[in-house]
């Protein structure tokens, strides 16, 4: 199954793809459906401006910026394909359509790109600014975006790293909320995980100067601040239907099912 927008990545190679050319587009419409978008650490100040950061209720559990509630809309993208004016675009979208990919026989990163966004022409030109390939080498182009990607790879493992430390100590609760707006129309949302933060002040010392020095203590802090953008959510949602709503504290995950569920 292909990451996250992606619908068909295709590695790219200079003998297949010589004449490649990306398909210009500038609308963020091909996010409009996605109501999480995976958060590195190095992102948490920016993104706890806008949006709730949690973390994904799967093996990995990896940060999460949330952009919208269950209805599968993505509140930070208009009709026009625009991203919300100010608000942080997350670095996993503005990656796309590249990706970094890797070979089981070496570390080293290679990048791809989502078939849709690829287009073939006969005899393309150097100069031509989507163009892929310059000759037998990346062009400009393909060299900044494989740039970026490296960057971000390096990004995903420290914050994998963060992660691993946070479920060593058995930090990361599963939460849900449960949300009633005016109109009586209602919204669960699961499927995610926040920092326990009663078990985290409870670390022994050595480790919270551990975790301090590492700068993990300012990323808990940054995701338990995010958690007031459920507001923002809200609004945003409840502005679309002319009514208004408060948020329900995110609850502890029960094993029992609940009457209203």
């Amino acid at each position: 199954m292909p990451p996250l927008l992606y619908e068909d990545p295709v590695l790219l190679r200079g003998d297949l793809h010589k004449h490649a050319a990306l398909l210009a587009c500038e609308s963020f419409q091909f996010a409009a459906g996605i109501v999480a978008v995976p958060l590195n650490a190095s992102e948490f100040a920016l993104a706890a401006r806008c949006y709730p950061i949690v973390f994904a209720d799967t093996n990995e559990m990896l940060p999460l910026a949330v952009t919208g509630l269950s209805d599968g809309s993505n509140l930070f993208v208009d009709e026009e394909g625009r991203w919300t004016d100010g608000a942080y675009v997350p670095a996993y979208v503005r990656r796309y359509p590249f990706l970094p990919v890797t070979t089981p026989k070496s570390d080293a990163l290679m990048l791809a790109i989502d078939r849709p966004r690829l287009v073939e022409r006969d005899g393309i030109v150097a100069a031509d600014a989507n163009g892929l390939f310059d000759g037998d080498n990346a062009s400009p182009l393909a060299a900044r975006a494989l740039d970026f990607c490296e960057r971000y790879h390096r990004d995903h493992l420290r914050t994998a790293e963060f992660v691993a430390g946070l479920q060593e100590r058995d930090l990361l609760e599963t939460r849900r909320a449960d949300i009633r707006l005016p109109d009586q129309s209602q919204f669960r949302i699961d499927g995610f995980r926040m920092i326990d933060r009663t078990k985290l002040r409870a670390l022994p010392d050595d480790r919270l100067g551990d975790w301090f020095r590492k700068g993990w203590l300012d990323l808990a802090a940054l995701a338990e601040t995010a958690q007031a953008n459920w507001q923002t959510l809200l609004d945003r949602h409840a502005a679309q239907r002319g009514t208004t709503a408060k948020p329900a504290p995110a609850r502890r995950q029960s094993s029992r099912k609940r009457a209203d569920a």
